[in-house]
């Protein structure tokens, strides 16, 4: 799962740091000095350091005993068995990270702010840059240029977006905009999503993309937060203002649903008992019908929902922003206690009763009684 807040704050400055903290900030203003000194952070590897562990992390994904974490200023962390131990691996950017999701046993995605999009095929052992703001910025130009020549009217309304969003970037000729989630099927179609209805297609597995900004029926540019594909291989989009699509690849685009709730959806989640939408303030909703209709499940909180995990048939855990874990069996919903001092922005099944977080504080694997085994997990779960 990605963070809530994507944009990491700069450290400051206050008396009496600790050493860590110390060290952190060091590799920042390292970072920002490489940045000043004509360094982009898309052009500029990650610093491996001892901190790495430490470092705020913003999505993490687990798939059998292979665990992936990512953050601040690029920083990727690999585990060889499900979160109990993690070690930082190369990464080619020094940006902020926002989400990891693997897509197969030894593919892995890595996403980031400035565009910046990363793969892995052995799980996550080494990591390449497929995209990022400059070449994504190419590629809408090229894109929708080609349309508006052609009398497009649709594409030369996304063009004038585009350009009026590169001149307000901080470097020039680079789309600063994140992406915030992928997902691609076993037949190689799938499709990315970002902030400011940033959505790219593909159909050959990740190899090329197309962009589909006009086709989320998402005219306002909402960010868009999560793609989910449900067992029969239904994909769905959620995004801010109560934003909630289903792919109609008949139509090829993305189709408006009845939206329970006007407030942000972080996140969707496909389980047996349905269609789960969660997001702000508490806020959860579960679809028995493809999102035709919508029942509120009362989680009893005012925290943020970063992710919900499918403990069991029939089971769910809700994981809020301030660490708790709440279980919902059979309509009925309990506490299972604070999982980690700090924000929480993801988490991911580890095992019979192990839930793997990222958050402030980095990677921690804990133990969430109750909280059954998930054998189909792949992804962020």
């Amino acid at each position: 799962m990605k963070s809530l807040n994507p944009i990491y704050p700069r450290p400051g400055t206050p008396a009496g740091l600790p050493r860590a903290t110390l060290a952190a900030l060091l590799t920042s203003l390292a970072v920002v000095a490489a940045a000043a000194a004509g360094h982009d952070p898309i052009d500029l590897p990650a610093a491996v350091s001892q901190t790495a562990l430490k470092r705020p992390l913003s999505g993490i994904a687990v798939h059998g005993n292979s665990a992936l974490a990512v953050g601040a200023r690029g920083t990727i962390l690999v585990s060889a068995d499900a979160g109990k131990t993690w070690k930082q691996v190369q990464s080619p950017v020094s940006t902020d990270l926002t989400t990891v999701r693997f897509t197969g046993p030894d593919s892995a995605w890595a996403l980031g702010h400035d565009g910046v999009v990363l793969r892995s095929t052995d799980s996550g052992a080494t990591w390449s840059k497929l995209l990022d703001g400059r070449s994504l910025l190419a590629l809408l130009n090229s894109h929708y240029r080609k349309l508006a020549d052609g009398g497009d009217a649709a594409a030369a309304a996304v063009l004038d977006e585009v350009a009026r969003a590169a001149a307000q970037s901080a470097t020039p000729g680079v789309l600063s905009y994140p992406f915030l989630d992928i997902r691609i099927g076993a037949g190689g179609e799938g499709f990315l999503a970002g902030a400011f209805g940033l959505l790219l297609h593909t159909r050959d597995g990740g190899r090329n993309w197309e962009p589909w900004i006009e086709r989320a029926g998402n005219d306002r540019r909402m960010h868009l937060y999560a793609l989910e594909q449900a067992a029969d291989g239904t994909l769905y989009l959620a995004g801010e203002q109560g934003l909630l699509r289903r792919y109609d690849r008949v139509e090829g685009r993305f189709v408006a649903l009845e939206s329970p709730y006007a407030g942000t959806f972080f996140g969707l989640k496909a389980s047996e008992a349905g269609l789960v939408a969660f997001g702000l303030r508490g806020n959860a909703f579960i679809s028995a019908d493809n999102g035709a209709s919508w029942q509120q499940i009362a989680l009893g909180t005012q925290a943020s929902v970063v992710d919900v995990l499918a403990c069991a048939p029939g089971e769910l855990a809700f994981v809020t922003q301030g660490g708790q874990v709440l279980l919902s069996r059979r309509g009925g919903v309990a506490g299972a206690g604070a999982a980690q001092a700090g924000e929480v922005t993801g988490a991911a099944l580890a095992g019979p009763g192990q839930v793997a977080l990222a958050g402030s504080a980095g990677a921690r694997l804990v133990r969430i009684p109750g909280c059954g085994a998930d054998s189909a997990r792949i992804g962020k779960n």
